[in-house]
């Protein structure tokens, strides 16, 4: 590096160390790379060709056909969610079923019955908390089912968000009210009224953790817990929201009216709507993959699409060249011809989750659970110090403490947050404050202005020795009030004894007349004095 241009040797020196310092992170990238070299993968087919399931577990090892099972619930439709790490899922059924398993291994954590509607189930910060939004009230249980809190505060919830970096728990209810819950203090910190009628299509922004809620009048409203107000608010369809999503990275929104129409938009600056394409059913769920498959869960039709905001032949094809019709068992479905994988649930799709880490797809059902394989939706290289599927014990507990440690403050959630950026604007005021010292120049600071009540001739000399005149006078008057009130209280208490004395018999007014015309002896140090 040439560091003959600068000024002074200061600025070269400077300039020097921050040259070293962007050349070892270099050199620490490309080793980083070159241990990393996993790259997800994706299967290549050819045009209206349909990959199913069956196909897939037939080309994979042992290790991966065993993620792909379906489980038969008496209690769905149910909701599902995966821990951070993706090694945990749990599982709520309409008719109280709550489960936890390790659903690589199939061991059973626990399993119970609430006797109550389950709407929604997720994991806090670790998969030894989950927390359940039940008909009645809100309540977190261990991982051996145990129930630790129950949140009266919040009751009649449809949905759960959480936010793992602020540990906050987002509550959406029937009456449109959203609450706040810090997981770390158990206080609600936040909650106002929505108006917006039931909220039970809502998502959260992984990168900024705002919270976006669908509504039946075909709107999408961006939340932040300092404000009662929607900060966005965009109209998406022409009817109402049935499901929405939002990518890993919070540049793409995905949702999906009563229309039937699939629309992509923009979440970076101009909220445009990039694609625009028409199913054959409205989808109920959608969830975005840490890649960015897209996956939708329509009817009893489950899809996933590749990149559905970069294809243009889809967002501008004609409605009836986007589908193709294709034979299951003995009915013929319409799917999307640029599908990327498409799989026939038999029975309603009420929600679908991606695993994190893992080509894994999870669906939930009218009845039951189904684990698809879904290849090069999973990111291959984890960092160990975010989330470890292969965590034990003692490195969760100090995982657990280090959040906690770093745990961001809820005021800081914002649409356009600055953390991990620089600010511009500071860097140039830094800079010209350094250049203005060194050219001898002295930074001006401005006096602080105060405002002054002046008031139409109040500032004359002859007023201010009248009201002088005033105070003196109120003063005086105050002393010579006080003065006659304690010469009234004397007399009064003077008045007061006399009637007393009185009132004393004739003997005891005798005694006490002798007790006054007493005269002192030299015996009277011996009589206490009366206080």
């Amino acid at each position: 590096m040439d560091a003959t241009g600068f000024p002074t040797r200061f600025h070269r020196k400077k300039a020097l160390q921050q040259f070293r310092k962007a050349k070892f992170a270099a050199k620490q990238a490309a080793k980083v790379a070159s241990v990393n070299p996993e790259r997800p993968g994706f299967i290549e087919k050819d045009e209206d060709e349909v990959v199913t399931q069956e196909i897939i577990r037939q080309n994979v090892d042992l290790g991966s056909a065993s993620k792909q099972f379906e489980l038969t619930l008496d209690s769905s439709p149910c909701s599902i969610d995966y821990s951070r790490n993706g090694r945990y899922l749990a599982i709520c059924g309409k008719r109280g079923h709550l489960a936890a398993f390790d659903w690589m291994t199939k061991r059973l954590l626990f399993e119970i019955n609430v006797n109550e509607e389950c709407r929604d189930v997720k994991f806090l910060h670790q998969e030894t908390f989950i927390s359940v939004a039940q008909k009645g009230y809100t309540y977190v249980y261990d991982n051996q089912g145990i129930e630790l809190h129950c949140l009266k505060r919040m009751a009649g919830i449809r949905r759960l968000e959480f936010l793992p970096y602020h540990f906050i728990l987002v509550a959406m209810a029937d009456n449109g009210f959203m609450y706040y819950l810090d997981a770390s203090i158990g206080e609600i910190v936040a909650s106002y009224p929505t108006y917006m009628g039931s909220l039970s299509v809502a998502c959260q922004n992984p990168s900024n953790a705002s919270i976006l809620t669908g509504h039946p009048s075909g709107t999408v409203s961006v939340w932040i817990p300092t404000e009662k107000t929607p900060v966005v608010k965009m109209l998406c369809h022409k009817s109402g929201v049935k499901s929405i999503a939002v990518n890993r990275t919070g540049q793409y929104l995905a949702t999906c009216g009563l229309d039937r129409y699939l629309k992509i938009w923009d979440l970076r600056s101009t909220h445009n709507c990039l694609a625009e394409i028409t199913l054959a059913t409205p989808a109920v769920a959608m969830d975005f993959s840490q890649t960015g498959l897209l996956a939708l869960g329509s009817s009893i039709t489950v899809q996933v699409l590749k990149d559905p905001a970069t294809s243009t032949e889809v967002a501008f094809q004609a409605a009836a060249q986007q589908h193709v019709d294709v034979e299951v068992g003995l009915v013929h479905r319409r799917v999307l011809r640029s599908a990327y994988l498409t799989h026939n649930c038999r029975r309603p799709v009420h929600s679908v989750a991606f695993c994190p880490f893992e080509d894994v797809l999870g669906v939930a059902t009218a009845g039951g659970f189904h684990s698809l394989l879904c290849p090069g939706a999973g990111e291959p290289n984890f960092d160990a110090l975010e989330e470890n599927p292969f965590a034990n014990r003692r490195y969760r507990q100090e995982r657990e403490v280090r959040r906690l440690l770093d745990k961001i403050p809820y005021t800081m959630i914002s649409v356009d947050s600055m953390l991990n950026k620089v600010r511009r604007q500071d860097i140039e005021e830094e800079w010209n404050k350094k250049c203005k010292a060194l050219l001898g120049e002295i930074p001006k600071v401005p006096m602080p202005k105060v405002n002054r009540n002046k008031m139409k001739g109040r500032s004359k000399a002859q007023n201010i020795e009248k009201r002088k005149q005033v105070l003196r006078f109120n003063r005086k008057q105050f002393e010579v009030s006080t003065l006659m009130r304690e010469k009234a209280a004397r007399r009064d208490k003077e008045k007061v004894a006399a009637a007393e004395m009185g009132n004393l018999p004739s003997d005891a007014l005798v005694a006490k007349r002798r007790m006054k015309k007493r005269t002192n002896s030299a015996l009277d140090v011996l009589i206490p004095k009366k206080h």
